[in-house]
């Protein structure tokens, strides 16, 4: 009898708590660290739909590139540009033209649940011709997602906006 009461013991740790869930206790913080690979996907209300693989590269908040300079708010930032080496960039799906580059900006790498982003996102052929996207979001648990817009000194995305999401690789 004791021992058919130990195993019924044994069964019911082990079933109840051998398991390898993650959770988060009261008042521990939950952090994604910005720097790795994403997979960021874009949608867009004219069908401008895209899927970009990124290396996000530890990065100044502001970057001179061959397509103009660009600044986002810090001051932990992140970046991805194929014109400097620094991290990589390629996508699949519809672009205006080649993706160039990402720049995204926080308060504190890694970056805690929540917080805010700033997301800027080129794209560009060899004549020199862009387009630039911007946009704000959030840091989920191994995510980052919210909204963007044609940034206004690109006209040849005027009117374009949309949604992204990305998720750590």
């Amino acid at each position: 009898m004791k021992k058919a009461f130990a195993c019924l013991i044994i069964l019911f740790l082990v079933g109840c708590g051998g398991g390898n869930n993650q959770q988060t206790t009261p008042g521990q913080s939950v952090t994604t660290n910005l720097i790795g690979s994403w997979s960021i996907t874009t949608t867009s209300s004219t069908g401008l739909n895209a899927t970009l693989t990124v290396s996000l590269v530890s990065s100044a908040c502001s970057v001179d590139t061959p397509i103009c300079s660009f600044t986002v708010t810090g001051p932990a930032c992140v970046l991805a540009d194929d014109n400097t080496g620094q991290g990589s960039i390629s996508g699949s799906g519809n672009f205006i033209y080649p993706p160039q580059g990402v720049l995204i900006g926080t308060a504190a790498d890694p970056a805690s649940q929540n917080a805010a982003i700033n997301f800027l996102f080129a794209e560009a052929d060899t004549l020199g011709d862009a387009a630039v996207f911007q946009g704000t979001g959030t840091v989920g648990s191994g995510t980052i997602s919210g909204n963007w817009s044609c940034n206004p000194q690109s006209p040849i995305c005027a009117g374009e906006s949309g949604t992204f999401s990305g998720t750590l690789q």
